[in-house]
């Protein structure tokens, strides 16, 4: 029993020198805990690209160059109604082909560098002439440029309305008048043999009045060039008295609205990429417009000559991010945090990591630095390359 109860006692005793020291520490030992943990390293992977300072804009991908060309035809009473509109917008028009029937009267799509500003006829001359006759041979009819509206621009104009179901308009060239101004011969009379019938009138063949084809300066839409595409058309119903055809030239481009200060950092030639429809596509700064009464001003990028991929058509409509090149600082350099790039003196040094603790100095010239990024060169036959990874210092 004695023995038992010596036992039971010494544990009582460790459990509580235990417990005391448990809660008493030493300076030494508070301190050591409050001590920061050894810090952990940090590492970056290499890259390889350019490092150029760029701006980023919302941009949208619109059909090409745009013109507008008016519409100008007017119905009886000043009445104008589209009657059809064959064309769909996104399509592509040619030379001579029908835009639109406007009063049951076509409107032809025609090439040319001023808009029809009276009608021709037989015997008209000028310019305006000269242009029709180039519009016809450029749509297939064979006509002389000659500027004389003669027999063969008539021909050539009558075939462009019939191959299109429609007949040409045409105008009275003269009316005779002669026979209904001279009077009839007086009968001869016989007096030896008179007659109770009454004197017969003489029969006048009617006169047929002679016709010619008219173009009307109404029924043409002028374009600088064609083919090209219709971006928009009025459709059928009342013509407003603005209306107009607006055709669109090239390829798609991509535009966006920047305000003034943003505009002022551009310049025409800077190069850009966007990613349209799944595809990175490399374009150049081609305009900066006015600014708007808002303050903004519109650019305008086309594909890069070197791109090997242009802007789908079926891409007009897409509003991609722009990413806008203002200056390179570096083309096609090894990219690394700037904090990794160390110094020692003169010379410059990266640490690639070799295993989890273990880093290998690598010397390198740093290039240039933008925005926390270096481009760096290696010395010394070194290896460094992308997809290493370099301690952050």
């Amino acid at each position: 029993m004695l023995g038992i109860a010596g036992a039971v006692a010494s544990v009582a005793l460790l459990a509580g020198g235990w417990a005391v020291a448990s809660v008493f520490r030493s300076p030494g030992q508070i301190a050591s805990d409050a001590a920061a943990p050894p810090p952990s390293v940090i590492t970056a992977p290499v890259e390889q690209g350019v490092l150029a300072e760029t701006l980023t804009v919302q941009g949208e991908v619109r059909a090409g160059d745009q013109t507008s060309a008016s519409l100008t035809a007017a119905g009886e009473g000043g009445v104008a109604v589209v009657t059809d509109a064959p064309v769909a917008i996104g399509s592509q028009v040619s030379p001579g082909q029908v835009l639109l029937e406007i009063n049951a009267q076509p409107v032809f799509a025609l090439p040319g560098a001023f808009p029809f500003f009276r009608d021709l006829r037989t015997g008209d001359t000028g310019r305006d002439v000269e242009q029709l006759q180039r519009a016809l041979n450029t749509a297939g009819y064979s006509t002389t440029a000659d500027g004389i509206f003669g027999l063969e621009t008539e021909r050539s104009l009558t075939s462009l309305y019939a191959d299109h179901g429609y007949e040409v308009p045409k105008e009275v060239v003269a009316e005779d008048s002669s026979a209904a101004t001279e009077d009839a011969p007086a009968p001869t009379q016989e007096p030896s043999t008179p007659s109770n019938r009454a004197a017969q009138p003489v029969p006048v063949a009617p006169t047929v009045p002679e016709m010619q084809a008219v173009a009307t300066s109404s029924s043409f839409v002028v374009t600088s060039v064609l083919p090209a595409t219709v971006v928009a058309a009025p459709g059928v119903g009342s013509l407003p008295d603005d209306a107009a055809v607006v055709f669109a030239k090239g390829s798609p481009i991509a535009s966006a609205m920047v305000i003034a200060a943003t505009a002022a950092q551009l310049e025409v030639g800077f190069e850009a990429k966007a990613t349209i429809a799944g595809a990175e596509i490399p374009l150049v700064l081609q305009n900066i417009g006015v600014a708007d009464e808002e303050g903004l001003v519109p650019i305008t990028f086309v594909t890069a000559e070197s791109a090997t991929v242009s802007i789908a058509d079926s891409s007009v409509g897409e509003k991609p991010v722009l990413v806008v090149t203002r200056s390179v600082v570096a083309q096609d350099a090894l990219l690394v945090p700037s904090r990794a790039v160390a110094s020692r003196g003169s010379s410059r040094y990266v640490l690639r990591q070799e295993a989890e603790s273990d880093f290998q100095e690598v010397s390198v010239k740093e290039v240039g630095e933008l925005n926390g990024i270096s481009a760096i060169e290696i010395l010394n036959e070194e290896k460094l390359k992308p997809g290493d990874l370099v301690r952050v210092q």
